[in-house]
């Protein structure tokens, strides 16, 4: 059963209020590390090319926003799983880190935290700096992160899974994450 744009938005207006409940820590994680994920700027990656990948739906968040740039890529020109035949959906601010922090994409809310699925199928998260082209203090430094973030991070990417493109997406992610046998953390 297919929702409509309203409900998909009125669904994603839910999740960015949980997660606006909740902080990885208990002052500004930014102030670590100068907002390196929103203004990143060094080697290859310039900030200019540094876009965050929307999730399905997500997209409708940015329709009168002034402060971001919505783009589509066609899945076929990504390194996407081949079930996923929708647009992909990136946002870029357009002078970052000053942005609308009232309609930061999910994946800004919840990390740290990156969702994985083990090869028996179990549904985690996990701390894993190899997905990032820049240092997290908070990974590096194994800064405890609040638990209550944690539990409703992890509630929220339960119910996105629930989308197929996103499940096969997460799936996919995991799966090369593994082959590369590179460590991470499991957080829940």
């Amino acid at each position: 059963m297919q929702i409509s744009a309203e409900e998909m938005k009125k669904s994603i207006k839910k999740m960015y209020e949980m997660l606006d409940e909740v902080t990885p820590v208990d002052f500004d994680c930014g102030t670590l590390c100068g907002e390196v994920c929103c203004v990143y700027d060094e080697g290859e990656y310039r900030n200019k090319d540094l876009v965050l990948y929307l999730l399905p739906g997500e997209e409708l968040m940015y329709e009168d926003s002034d402060y971001f740039e919505v783009y589509y890529i066609d899945p076929k020109d990504l390194d996407y799983p081949r079930s996923w035949k929708d647009d992909v959906f990136i946002v870029e601010c357009n002078d970052p880190p000053h942005c609308d922090r009232s309609i930061r994409p999910i994946q800004c809310r919840t990390f740290p935290l990156v969702p994985h699925i083990s090869k028996d199928g179990q549904f985690h998260l996990i701390l894993d700096e190899n997905e990032f082209p820049y240092e997290c203090p908070i990974i590096r430094d194994n800064i405890k992160l609040n638990e209550d973030f944690v539990q409703v991070t992890y509630n929220v990417w339960k119910m996105l899974i629930t989308n197929p493109n996103v499940y096969s997406l997460i799936l996919f992610d995991s799966r090369r994450r593994d082959n590369k046998r590179k460590g991470y953390e499991i957080v829940i």
